[in-house]
């Protein structure tokens, strides 16, 4: 295992974090009922990825019974509790009794004194940012409870636009950030940059999932990085980047750890002769759609029908030139306009207005494209 200095924290991280969204049963309800089978599973989960040499298990408030759980696994793991860290994150809430609550409830949850890393979960939109900072606020709460020593560091997990995130790191309030930064979706590089300007911890989250259901690709995507198995290209694209110092793995089987021990088996440096011909192979594959042509630069925003007009070309483009069409149609049937996680209106409320025409740089047929793209996602959503 590899670590790296978890920015300002100063913790050495294990440049792979055990993420808590897949245990058995995790999201049934009623939350506090923990099946036997959930507990067991929960706990083999964690003592692989700690023996692997992972160092930080990460949840939240909003996976289900995922607190519950680890509170459950933590007593029976060979490691003491100084040998990993704690993340977990929780919504921005309207006062800081709330927010102390949820803290001390996933204390209790968790049967521990301290969590290292707390997050503010979902800064997605400029008034949960308000929100956030705001006196007499959450925030105000997490940085009380930091100095009674509850919290060791606070941070902030993203969805958000890239200049709300920019917002929130130059507030200068956080000391890490959970955010979207894969081979297939590189828009937020200027967020990476920024903060780690500002030295903070950089987690890059869900990469196999968000980042294209690479565990299970399609046949055209293995043939376009072949030898090179595309979850391995891809994470060795992350930790290609020194800013970079974890992301999360997404277990749901104890042997699923070997995949991603396998992008640091294959040795340094991370980005080398054999990922350079991927990137090649994928950038020609990708040229051969004129989505290609699409800078995804927001010029065609506010859409008056609220399509995530960038977002959905993205998706477009994975599908028609990497046949990541699976891939298009789960991310597309999230799609709600008023969902901060994934915001937006699918293509079928395209009215042909024509405001995006004039604004697009490229020249693109813009509600052509869109009606495609429904056409394309929209059998999986249930649209």
């Amino acid at each position: 295992m590899e670590y790296r200095r978890f920015g300002q924290t100063e913790k050495q991280i294990s440049v792979f974090t055990m993420g808590g969204m897949r245990f058995l049963h995790v999201w049934d309800k009623p939350h506090d009922q923990l099946p036997a089978d959930s507990e067991e599973h929960c706990y083999q989960m964690l003592q692989t990825a700690l023996d692997g040499g992972i160092n930080l298990i990460e949840t939240a408030k909003g996976y289900g019974k995922s607190e519950r759980l680890i509170g459950r696994a933590l007593p029976r793991l060979r490691q003491s509790r100084d040998q990993y860290h704690l993340m977990t994150k929780a919504s921005p809430t309207e006062t800081a009794g709330q927010m102390r609550r949820h803290v001390e409830d996933a204390l209790r949850h968790m049967g521990v004194d301290h969590i290292d890393f707390f997050a503010l979960h979902g800064i997605n939109t400029r008034p949960l940012l308000r929100l956030s900072l705001r006196s007499g606020g959450p925030m105000s709460a997490l940085e009380a409870l930091q100095r009674e020593g509850k919290i060791g560091h606070i941070g902030f997990a993203t969805h958000a636009p890239l200049p709300v995130i920019l917002d929130t790191i130059q507030s200068g309030r956080f000391a890490f950030i959970n955010l979207h930064y894969y081979f297939f979706r590189q828009g937020n590089r200027t967020a990476i940059e920024a903060a780690a300007a500002r030295d903070m911890g950089i987690f890059i989250i869900s990469p196999q999932d968000k980042g294209g259901l690479l565990y299970t690709p399609p046949p055209r995507l293995a043939e376009q990085s072949a030898p090179l198995p595309i979850a391995n290209f891809n994470e060795r694209w992350i930790l290609s980047h020194p800013a970079i110092h974890t992301m999360t793995v997404g277990m749901s089987e104890p042997s699923h750890l070997d995949l991603h021990l396998h992008s640091l088996a294959l040795g340094k440096p991370y980005w080398g002769a054999a990922e350079r011909a991927v990137e090649i192979r994928l950038k020609q594959a990708a040229a051969t759609t004129e989505l290609d042509r699409c800078g995804h630069c927001t010029a065609c925003l506010p859409c008056p029908e609220r399509i995530e007009i960038p977002d959905l070309l993205r998706l477009e483009h994975l599908a028609r030139a990497h046949d990541m069409v699976a891939f298009a149609q789960y991310r597309y049937g999230l799609m709600e306009p008023n969902c901060h996680w994934v915001p937006g209106a699918h293509g079928d409320r395209c009215s042909d207005c024509g405001d995006c025409l004039p604004r697009c740089p490229q020249g693109l047929d813009i509600p052509l494209l869109v009606r495609q793209a429904h056409t394309r996602m929209h059998k999986a959503s249930g649209s």
